[in-house]
């Protein structure tokens, strides 16, 4: 009686097979229609200009100018809204061909360099990375969001 159950499991029609196969086809189709569409719909990122502010989590940062000495890209910029003894040091450059720089030490007379933040007074700091390129993308991420400004010395 067992093997006779068994071997009717595994006794299948052409038929049967061939509309199980087209019936996993149509699902596998769909459900890579849905992501492709999904995809699609997310927002490109937007890239703000030198001189815009913005508001990143509970932090409001302005990207105040920028300029080249020798090897330096000097970035000043502007943090306010939350006491953080770190709150102005996750800024990293995107330059081309050097990859993703992250800021070094600022050169005294080119200002203070970016440390901890104040909720109550605006922070003006300045950034200072090490490229050859005068184009570059600058990020700063806070609070699990990134804002990007663009900036082209050129």
């Amino acid at each position: 009686m067992c093997v006779r159950l068994v071997r009717s499991l595994w006794v299948m029609k052409t038929r049967t097979l061939l509309l199980l196969a087209v019936t996993c086809g149509l699902v596998i189709l769909l459900a890579g229609s849905i992501k492709l569409f999904s995809i699609t719909e997310t927002a490109p990122v937007r890239h703000l200009a030198v001189g815009q502010s913005t508001t990143i989590g509970d932090m409001t940062v302005r990207v105040v100018s920028a300029k080249r000495e020798r090897n330096l890209m000097l970035v000043s910029v502007t943090l306010v809204g939350v006491d953080d003894a770190t709150g102005a040091t996750t800024w990293v450059l995107g330059s081309g061909a050097d990859a993703t720089l992250v800021p070094v030490a600022t050169p005294p007379a080119a200002g203070v360099q970016c440390g901890a933040t104040k909720a109550s007074e605006p922070t003006s700091c300045v950034l200072a990375f090490v490229t050859s390129n005068p184009r570059g993308v600058l990020r700063y991420e806070r609070a699990l969001e990134a804002r990007r400004w663009d900036i082209d010395l050129s």
